[in-house]
C-alpha cells in the first residue's frame, strides 16, 4: 500500500470522547468510579490510533471520589482526561452537566462518544446534537478488565463500528 494512502486512512480516524463517569462506573458495575477502567478504555482507543479524551467531573480528583485519584491526576496531566468544571462551595459540590460538554466536544471535533447513556434528555437541544446522538454514540461492555464494543452499535441496518470510528457514518 502506498505511503500516502496509509496516511490518508489514518487521518480519517475520528476523535474518541469517553463519557468518563459512565465508563468508569460501568467497569465496577456501578459500585465505584474505577480509574483503572477509565485507563483501560483510554489505552484501548489509543492502541487503535485514535486521539482520545475522557470527560470527567473535576471533583473526581479529590480523595475518596474514585478508586485511584493519583492515577486520575496523571491521566489529566498527560492530556487524556478533560475535566468538567465544578464549583466547590461550603456545604455543596456541583458539577457542570458533563453530558453537555461531551456532546460539545463531539460536535467541535467530529468525534465519536463512548457511553451507554442514550442522551435522550439532550436530543432536542440542536439538530447537530441529535445527529451525533443518533449516529455516533457507541455503547460498550465490560467483562472483568476486558473492554468490548459491538460491531453493529446501531443494529443490523445502522452504520458499523468501523464506519463510525473512521468517519464514514451517515
Amino acid at each position: 500500500m502506498a505511503k500516502h494512502h496509509i496516511e490518508e486512512l489514518e487521518a480519517k480516524k475520528r476523535m474518541v470522547i469517553i463519557d468518563g463517569n459512565n465508563v468508569a462506573f460501568g467497569h465496577l458495575n456501578g459500585k465505584m468510579f474505577s480509574v483503572k477502567g477509565l485507563d483501560l478504555c483510554i489505552k484501548y482507543f489509543k492502541r487503535l490510533g485514535h486521539e482520545v479524551t475522557a470527560v470527567v467531573p473535576q471533583f473526581r480528583l479529590k480523595k475518596h471520589q474514585s478508586t485511584d485519584y493519583v492515577l486520575l491526576e496523571k491521566l489529566n496531566r498527560d492530556g487524556d482526561v478533560t475535566l468538567a468544571p465544578s464549583k466547590n462551595l461550603p456545604g455543596q459540590c456541583s458539577s457542570t452537566y458533563d453530558d453537555r460538554l461531551i456532546l460539545s466536544i463531539a460536535e467541535q471535533f467530529d468525534g465519536v462518544i463512548i457511553s451507554n447513556d442514550n442522551f435522550r434528555d439532550l436530543l432536542e437541544i440542536s439538530t447537530a446534537w441529535r445527529r451525533i446522538i443518533e449516529t455516533r454514540v457507541i455503547g460498550y461492555t465490560w467483562v472483568k478488565d476486558c473492554f468490548f464494543l459491538p460491531d453493529d452499535p446501531y443494529g443490523r441496518y445502522g452504520p458499523t463500528l468501523q464506519q463510525i470510528l473512521n468517519g464514514k457514518s451517515v
